[in-house]
Order: structure tokens, then C-alpha cells, then sequence
């Protein structure tokens, strides 16, 4: 499916609507997601969270544990931040674009069989995996890190743990930073 290119595109929904749906277990397609969609109000999320086709101002997922799996699809998001994040079903992130910087400092912990896979996205701030820990399988493939990231680093001596070894192969941009980037504003709240 092709890029999203303007969200006026996208027939409107409102952030507090798309989380009704989601904690209902039903996926959000095809929508411009106006305001700040906020997956932070509980320590664990026990529905599968599946954004696909969408424009989304700001997904603000962190501090939890997602215990369905999380899926973004050829999406655009203004803003996103998974501080903290545990993926403990997997994490799918394909054909995306991200606008800002994206933290997931501290978070992974996909458990095995439940794979984190990064394919085909865009990346215009950085990608920040400062102290993450990948219990299973993690695919980086084909994105294009336009700002870098320290996923092959080691900021603060600390590299990325991976329990598996990850397949990371034809993206483009440094991954072996060793510092966190610069967010252009503080990471959401």
C-alpha cells in the first residue's frame, strides 16, 4: 500500500476513541488519529494493539507491559515514545514513517517465539535503544535511520542485549552511535 501523504486523507478520529477501540480488541485502520493517543494509563496492556493505515499525531505508549502483540503498518506518526516499553508478545513496526526522535530506553523484553521486527520504515529523529534487552528474536531490516541510532552502540558503555542474535542487515544511516540523540522537545508524557 502506498504512503500516507497528507492526513486530511484519513477520515478523523479521536485519540480517546481509537483507545476505546483498541481496549475493545479491535484493530484502528484508516484513520487520522487526532491528539495524543496515550496507551500509559495502566502498568499492563492486555489487548493487542494494531495501528495500521493511519496517521497519528502522537502515540504515547511508555512504562508498559504489552502483553498482546503490538503492530504499526504503514503508518505516519507526528510523535512516539516507548520509554520503558516491555514487548512481551512481540513488536511488528512495517512500512512506517516516524517524524521525531523515538525512544524505547530501557524497554524490549520480547519473550521467546514473539519476535521484534523493524521493516521498510522511516526514521527522521533518532531511534534510541539505550539499555534495551531483547530476550528473542529482533529483525532490523531495510529502514532508513535518517538521524542514527545506538542500536549497534554503546552509550554509557551499556550495548543493546540480545539473547538471539539479531538479523540487521540493508538499512541505512549510523547505528553505532554511543550516545542517545537529541530529542528536539522533551519525550512525551
Amino acid at each position: 500500500m502506498a504512503p500516507i501523504s497528507s492526513p486530511d486523507l484519513l477520515p478523523k478520529l479521536p485519540a480517546a476513541a481509537a483507545l476505546e477501540w483498541l481496549q475493545a480488541g479491535r484493530p484502528v485502520r484508516g484513520y487520522h488519529i487526532v491528539g495524543t493517543l496515550a496507551l500509559c494509563e495502566y502498568q499492563y496492556i492486555d489487548y493487542p494493539v494494531e495501528i495500521a493505515n493511519c496517521w497519528v499525531d502522537e502515540l504515547s505508549g511508555p512504562a508498559m507491559s504489552y502483553r498482546q502483540p503490538v503492530r504499526l503498518l504503514n503508518s505516519r506518526f507526528g510523535r512516539c515514545e516507548f520509554l520503558f516499553a516491555y514487548f512481551l508478545q512481540g513488536l511488528t513496526m512495517a512500512d512506517c514513517t516516524f517524524d521525531h526522535y523515538l525512544d524505547f530506553h530501557a524497554g524490549g523484553h520480547n519473550k521467546p517465539g514473539f519476535q521484534v521486527l523493524l521493516q521498510n520504515n522511516i526514521f527522521n529523529g533518532f531511534v534510541n535503544f539505550f539499555d534495551c534487552w531483547y530476550e528473542a528474536e529482533v529483525q532490523v531490516e531495510g529502514n532508513d535511520f535518517r538521524q542514527g541510532s545506538n542500536l549497534l552502540g554503546s552509550p554509557q558503555g551499556y550495548p543493546v542485549e540480545f539473547d538471539v542474535s539479531p538479523i540487521i542487515q540493508n538499512n541505512t544511516g549510523d547505528l553505532t552511535r554511543n550516545d542517545e540523540g537529541e530529542a528536539a522537545e522533551p519525550t512525551l508524557q
